[in-house]
């Protein structure tokens, strides 16, 4: 089979390798679709390092199962992955905390992902729920964005919110924000410097979309600032921004994963001053992605208009270079 194999910073190839061989408890997936994530684009450039190459990448998975050792998982259904793989045992996994489990290792961080044409998921996976199936006829551009909006769905539960939120950035992250705000009723403002993701967040019903040089107009919207900011980007001059779009009290969400290095100063007498509220959410939550998926079972949510290329996937490093050059919203890669 075909893959595309994380080798070091800057390396992507596309190998042929064979399809993998299933343990008892294993189960293997055919590939529809995989997007591609902007940690996996940061690990390709060598600015984060919690994976492990060479491994195939992938996480954001839609697939349809080939092959079953374990006797619930049928041949057929149409799945996506929860890429954490956990011990399901201590304190943080009895929590719903897995992501933060000593013996964690995840599909397309440390073993072989989505980028590929064949994906196997160990017996441990599919023994912590790791394997969410999904209705045959919801389609593999929705199934996709399950992991995402799982991140997504997460955030929302932990961050404090008001009336008001601005969202920094409008990729499919920063636009799922948008939905789920909209969906929760809040006053929401968007942030983006390029024209096409602005269109898309006004298709989307955001009460206002601002160019970096409109801010002026959105604080004068939103009465001089706002009660939540979610960051949906990791360009370093948005972190000043967040601030001055913050009301006194405001929650501060710094959701955007930054390149190793990276350091936010404070000037802690002001800080406590204005009593702002800063958390940093990240990946999911075994609640968040079994929420994700009712949503996009039961149509509370939808993704049209996010995926707006697809690469085969020998084309996977023009895929990883488009995702680079912000064309678009969403790239995924077609096996």
């Amino acid at each position: 089979m075909k893959a595309a194999v994380f080798e070091a910073a800057n390396r992507l190839s596309i190998q042929d390798k064979p399809i993998p061989q299933l343990a008892p408890g294993d189960v293997l997936v055919k590939v529809e679709l995989c997007g591609i994530c902007a940690s996996d684009l940061m690990a390709l450039r060598g600015e984060i390092t919690d994976y492990s190459p060479p491994v195939v990448m992938g996480h954001e998975v839609s697939g349809v199962v080939t092959e079953s050792r374990r006797d619930s998982v049928k041949v057929g259904e149409r799945i996506t992955v929860n890429p954490m793989i956990s011990c399901g045992e201590c304190h943080y996994c009895r929590s719903d905390l897995d992501k933060y489990c000593q013996e964690l290792y995840g599909i397309g961080h440390d073993i072989d992902g989505g980028y590929a044409e064949y994906l196997r998921i160990p017996r441990q996976a599919v023994e912590n729920g790791c394997l969410l199936s999904v209705p045959n006829e919801i389609p593999a551009e929705e199934v996709m964005f399950i992991e995402a909006l799982g991140c997504c769905l997460n955030a929302m539960r932990e961050t404090i919110f008001r009336e008001s939120v601005a969202i920094l950035g409008a990729g499919s992250i920063g636009l799922t924000f948008v939905k789920l705000a909209k969906l929760r009723g809040l006053q929401t403002f968007v942030v983006e410097p390029l024209g096409h993701r602005r269109e898309m967040a006004e298709q989307l019903d955001a009460d206002c979309v601002a160019n970096l040089d409109e801010i002026p107009k959105l604080m004068d919207v939103a009465n001089g600032g706002v009660d939540t900011v979610i960051l949906a980007t990791n360009n370093i001059d948005a972190l000043d921004l967040m601030f001055k779009l913050a009301k006194r009290g405001a929650c501060l969400n710094f959701f955007g994963l930054f390149p190793k290095g990276n350091e936010l100063k404070l000037e802690l007498e002001e800080l406590h001053f204005m009593g702002y509220k800063i958390l940093a959410s990240w990946a999911f939550s075994r609640w968040s992605m079994n929420e994700s998926r009712k949503m996009i079972v039961e149509g509370a949510i939808n993704f049209e208009g996010f995926l707006t290329h697809r690469f085969p996937l020998e084309k996977a490093v023009g895929a990883f270079e488009n995702t680079a050059n912000r064309h678009g919203i969403k790239t995924a890669l077609v096996p």
